[in-house]
């Protein structure tokens, strides 16, 4: 039994070191397809997903139903250019980016109103997916110094289609388990992209006062501006991002901060450096935030009995089960075996810890923070946990591509490749049978 264990535990920690060896130093194998098939499978990809988008948005506008949907459309169409009439529809929707859109395409394009809500969902799901292919293509790309187009956009491209595993057998669970692609609500999709480039201006500001190469933006002394200017932007367009993002941020920033301040290394400088100057660029955006927060819960006609946030842990999520461990696996399975495979990843990468980082805030936020009133069935801090879903789910697709590429063709590793591979397109699948996609378009 003993000589077990530590058979066990020796594999334990061969797993663990070499997954914590960094990505750059394994060989890759080469991609060798061209650039015009990578551009023809993007251009492809992104009007699958124009199409796909578009036909559910338009079957829940024309659902009898009030869905989610119809409901922020029929919210666009009271965006009026008269002054006090545009205030009161502020007031009940202050995250207005998405209706604005609508709103512009219904009354100057001569959209109906139902088009112009599926349309301007289609077109938001097509820059989430232009922005997520970025995000992976630059991180795969600066690890395996190959064309990773290809992969990238694949991996795009399940990441706009996932959601929780269809285990219908669970009962309860299977219905308190979430997804990163809530496809009924139009300004959680719509504000993906905005999200993740803030997430990517964040993350080569951190690798810049570790003395580092930036990533995703060449133009290093506009970084701090094209944080703020998406922060602000996702702040607009729904804030629920921001409420997770910030504090993930912060958590794994001030982590840096006081590994300096023990090495005493100069690091705490730099980083206190670049502390007050992402603080200056999250100024508009927290202002907006509080305007915004005070306008739906005290100004607002919407708030009817004056809802405030309030600690209730697991009351809202106990709304859709019992058994939150096993809604949490449905919905996390193939991020969770990246993890398990993986762990030194996602323990010593930037993209790592910001991804665990980010799930674990917008899951505890979740989990221990409601509304009161009759709003608090609304369950809204679910889209923080959402967000930080989606970039778990992110990081996990990069690991994965960067596994599938890597030179080592051990049968271990083929397996390990097969098996995430099946798990992330099982995702898939299973999004598309809960919205009933197979049944309905193909």
């Amino acid at each position: 039994m003993a000589k077990a264990i530590k058979s066990f535990w020796d594999k334990a920690v061969k797993l663990y070191k070499s997954g914590a060896e960094d990505p750059s130093k394994d060989t890759y194998e080469d991609t060798k397809s061209p650039s015009y098939a990578a551009y023809a499978a993007c251009g492809g990809f992104a009007l699958l997903i124009f199409v796909v988008y578009y036909l559910v948005a338009f079957v829940f506008c024309n659902d009898e139903g009030l869905q989610d949907l119809k409901a922020h459309a029929f919210f666009a169409e009271e965006f009026y250019m008269k002054k006090d009439l545009m205030l009161q529809a502020w007031l009940r929707v202050p995250y207005c980016m998405w209706h604005i859109i609508v709103k512009a395409l219904s009354s100057r394009c001569g959209f109906p109103l139902f088009d112009a809500a599926s349309f301007t969902f289609a077109w938001f799901g097509v820059l989430s997916f232009a922005v997520t292919a970025w995000f992976i293509y630059a991180l795969t790309k600066h690890y395996t110094r190959k064309n990773t187009l290809l992969f990238s956009a694949a991996g795009s491209l399940i990441l706009s289609f996932v959601g929780p595993l269809s285990c219908w057998w669970f009962g309860d669970a299977y219905a308190g388990s979430f997804s990163p692609n809530p496809l009924h609500n139009p300004t959680h999709m719509a504000v993906k992209s905005f999200g993740f480039l803030v997430l990517m201006a964040g993350m080569d500001i951190i690798r810049r006062y570790h003395d580092e190469k930036t990533i995703f933006f060449k133009k290093e002394k506009n970084l701090y501006l094209y944080f703020g200017i998406f922060l602000f932007l996702s702040a607009v367009t729904k804030p629920t991002f921001m409420y997770m993002l910030l504090p993930a941020g912060f958590i794994v920033v001030l982590a840096d901060l006081v590994t300096g301040l023990i090495r005493k290394n100069g690091m705490a400088d730099k980083v206190g450096n670049a502390v007050w100057k992402l603080a200056v660029a999250s100024l508009p955006s927290i202002a907006y935030l509080l305007v915004e927060y005070f306008a739906f819960y005290y100004w607002g006609e919407a708030t009817n009995d004056s809802a405030v946030i309030i600690t209730r842990p697991l009351t809202v999520w106990h709304f859709y089960t019992v058994d939150v461990p096993t809604a949490v696996l449905l919905g996390m399975c193939f991020p969770i075996y990246m993890f398990i495979t993986h762990p030194g990843y996602f323990f010593k990468t930037l993209e790592g810890k910001l991804a665990l980082v980010c799930y674990v805030v917008g899951t505890a936020e979740f989990t221990f923070l409601a509304e009161s009133g009759n709003r608090m069935d609304a369950a809204n801090f679910s889209w923080c946990m959402m967000a930080g879903m989606g970039v778990f789910f992110a990081v996990a697709v990069v690991r994965l591509i960067l596994t599938t590429l890597s030179a080592k063709k051990t049968k271990a590793h083929i397996a390990n490749v097969m098996a995430g591979w099946f798990l992330a397109l099982l995702h898939v699948y299973s999004l598309l049978s809960y919205y009933h996609i197979l049944d309905d378009i193909l």
